[in-house]
């Protein structure tokens, strides 16, 4: 029959003395290491597997919103595109009808001007070809 010490020691080299720590599995330095990794690798083989198709699938997703984000971009520039040249249509039609307005307005200020220069040489006309004749009749020795 085994001793409680015998059994006791199987524990000792899981722990050792001092503070308290975790709770720990009984070393068996008999077995070989891999061989007890084994089974926990296989599991991971899965995961890393599993992993491998989510980055897959991640870098799928990715390229797929890249494109869509490209071809959004490309929308976007080319509708930009037209609403610029719509725009500086618009600004151009508008700067040409204020540049025909002020053109408008500058003639009819002009022929404004024009007949008043025309009023006043109607009405001073006469008085400066009488004024005229009879310095030529003067200078002619005729009187008035």
């Amino acid at each position: 029959m085994a001793r409680l010490r015998d059994f006791l020691e199987r524990f000792r080299p899981a722990g050792i003395p001092g503070a308290a720590a975790p709770a720990g599995v009984p070393a068996d330095y008999a077995a070989d290491p891999a061989t007890e990794l084994e089974a926990v690798f296989s599991f991971l083989e899965e995961t890393r597997e599993r992993c491998a198709r989510e980055r897959r699938a991640a870098r799928q997703c990715a390229e797929e919103t890249r494109d869509h984000a490209r071809a959004r971009a490309a929308d976007v520039l080319s509708a930009a595109r037209v609403e610029a040249a719509a725009a500086r249509a618009r600004a151009a039609s508008s700067a040409l009808l204020r540049a025909e307005e002020e053109a408008a307005t500058l003639l009819r200020d002009a022929e404004a001007a024009a007949e008043r220069v025309r009023e006043r040489a109607a009405e001073r006309t006469p008085d400066l070809v009488a004024l005229v004749v009879a310095e030529v009749r003067a200078l002619a020795g005729d009187p008035p």
